[in-house]
């Protein structure tokens, strides 16, 4: 699903609000000007309406007046006849003392007028909008009486025209029209006003609507979001490698982990094709997916481009629905390099235990007869010249038997247990005596010795006797390695984020093959023909005492030939251990260095 960000969500949403604001803004306006406009019109209607009868009337007065120089007045009856239209309430005439002179309706006789507006000319008209008693309206128009015009016309003669006007002087016709059509106009328009204020309401209410929708939809859109990326964030903080895949064996989804353990890049899973990387039909991801048959805990061996393989432990199970409709795989890796280095180690430990059963039995009965021998030994040689035979013979039998028993003695110091004593050394110090035990062999073979040491190495708590003898171990391989002229390197450095103290010894001889690399720590295995094959072995269980470790480099990197042994040793404090702490209470920590 795509989820669209909040601020474009939001303004799509703004804008097609505005669009629907302002449709509602016009029709209103609309509306408004248009019911405006009809009554407008309507009540323009009845007004001209009303000024036409009013001109007619006159004009039929004058008409009228004409016609009748006798000087009867026939007014009252044009009035008369004149309001007897359905159009027409009431129409009356009234003198300048407000008397109703002639009406159209009898009601009106001898009333008197109650509305007497103000007239500034004789051209002024007055309107108003009645309410009768019947509730109905009517719109009545005032106008002052004018039946021979503003002016006179001279061809007139005065004997009878003049009384007509005389007559009628100052008076004011009063003309009340219906306003049906006015109603019906207002009707009209409250109707259309009803219908798009419906038309409004609809409109607004669907924008309400809208609104709640977008929101609404933001709201599920964000929630997808959060748990996707929840979702996301477990799988990808999970210890192990994780891989989905569809039916046709291609990555959907994956986390660091797995491509970290199968050594490839996500643009490069983005286009791998899986059945290139593990073999489906053999380890059951096939079955996985077209059957549902679920893969549980299969090692395989994984090996990438470079040739190295890794151990992996994979689980595979169907993706289904509830309907049990399949749609891919999920793929859950686990690194087996960790427990497979400790299998071994614990063959390695159960190795020595056996050969800890053998040395303890052999060496009892070893030793008594060796000790016996070499007494025997000793005797008949004192018991000869010093430069006869037979005195040459005895030493060298006292020689060989202090080899056997100096064998037995390391396969009992190898086999037995070595329990820690951490104390608190300095390092410096005790490389400077190790130097010291080796100088005069490496003296004697012409071999130069170099010891550095950097500066700010701090007291560190280890088992002096422990690396004093596995740096001597190290040093005498090197020196056996070395030839005449030769020189071999002891460095120290402390790794202040690790905790530990890192003690490299190289040497420029003929190095170690690749293939016997791996072998040279394993318990007597050795490449010369008097060496008893233990002390790279005693080195490292050292080192795991220490909870280190040692390796071998041969060639040193950016040299074309030598060894370098580089031992990692943990500083036993820096794990924060309470018996080292009660250990270095009362102890007074050394402070020589080395030149």
């Amino acid at each position: 699903m795509t989820v669209v960000p909040r601020r474009q969500l939001y303004l799509t949403a703004l804008s097609i609000l505005f669009v629907v604001l302002l449709l509602l803004v016009l029709i209103s306006v609309s509306t408004y000007r248009n019911l405006n406009r009809e009554r407008n019109a309507a009540m323009e209607t009845v007004h001209r309406q009303a000024l036409t009868l009013i001109n007619a009337l006159e004009a039929g007065a004058r008409a009228g007046m004409m016609m009748q120089m006798a000087g009867k007045d026939a007014i009252g009856n044009l009035v008369h006849e004149t309001g007897r239209s359905s159009d027409i309430n009431y129409l009356y005439l009234v003198n300048a003392a407000g008397e109703v002179m002639h009406h159209s309706i009898p009601s009106l006789e001898g009333t008197r007028a109650l509305w007497r507006p103000e007239f500034q000319r004789a051209t002024d008209v007055r309107t108003r909008v009645r309410r009768l008693a019947d509730g109905a309206h009517i719109y009545e128009v005032a106008k002052p009486f004018m039946p021979m015009g503003i002016h006179l016309d001279p061809g007139m003669s005065a004997s009878g025209a003049t009384s007509a006007v005389h007559f009628h002087s100052g008076a004011t016709v009063y003309l009340a029209m219906t306003m049906a059509a006015y109603e019906a106009a207002r009707q009209s328009d409250l109707h259309h006003a009803m219908i798009m204020g419906g038309i409004v309401l609809a409109l607004g209410g669907g924008v309400v609507y809208f609104f709640i929708v977008i929101r609404s939809y933001y709201l599920l859109s964000r929630t997808l979001q959060e748990t996707r990326d929840y979702t996301r964030q477990v799988i990808a903080s999970m210890a192990h490698g994780v891989l989905s895949i569809d039916k046709t064996g291609k990555a959907v989804s994956w986390n660091r982990q797995a491509l970290s353990l199968l050594g490839i890049t996500g643009t490069e899973i983005d286009h791998l094709d899986l059945q290139t990387v593990f073999d489906f039909q053999e380890t059951g991801i096939s079955r996985t997916i077209h059957q549902g048959v679920a893969v549980m805990n299969r090692e395989i061996r994984h090996y990438r481009d470079n040739g190295e393989w890794l151990p992996l432990l994979l689980t595979v199970t169907p993706i289904q629905d509830e309907a049990g409709s399949r749609s891919g795989a999920v793929m859950v890796l686990r690194d087996m390099s960790e427990i497979k280095r400790l299998e071994a180690k614990v063959r390695r430990a159960e190795k020595l235990a056996a050969v800890g059963r053998l040395a303890a039995g052999v060496a009892h009965e070893i030793r008594n007869p060796l000790s016996s021998i070499r007494g025997f030994a000793y005797l008949l040689g004192r018991g000869h010249g010093k430069e006869t035979p037979e005195r040459e013979y005895a030493d060298v039998m006292v020689r060989e038997i202090d080899r056997i028993n100096h064998v037995v003695t390391d396969l009992l110091n190898f086999s037995r247990p070595m329990a820690l004593e951490p104390q608190a050394t300095m390092l410096a110090d005790l490389l400077t005596h190790v130097v010291s035990l080796v100088s005069a062999d490496a003296k004697t073979n012409g071999i130069d010795i170099r010891l550095d040491c950097d500066t700010g190495i701090p007291c560190v708590f280890l088992d002096p006797n422990q690396v004093t003898q596995a740096v001597l171990n190290l040093m005498l391989n090197a020196l056996h390695a070395s030839q005449s002229g030769g020189a071999v390197a002891i460095r120290a450095a402390w790794r202040p984020k690790e905790g530990e103290v890192e003690i490299q010894v190289t040497d420029n001889g003929p190095g170690i093959a690749p293939e016997v690399q791996e072998k040279v720590f394993e318990p007597f295995y050795t490449t010369r023909e008097r060496g008893t094959g233990l002390g790279l072995a005693i080195v490292r269980k050292i080192a795991e005492n220490h909870d280190g470790s040692v390796s071998v480099e041969s060639p040193p990197p950016g040299k074309g030939r030598g060894t370098r042994f580089r031992l990692l040793l943990r500083d036993m404090q820096a794990g924060g251990d309470p018996a080292m702490e009660r250990l270095t209470s009362n102890i007074e920590l050394p402070t020589s260095n080395v030149e």
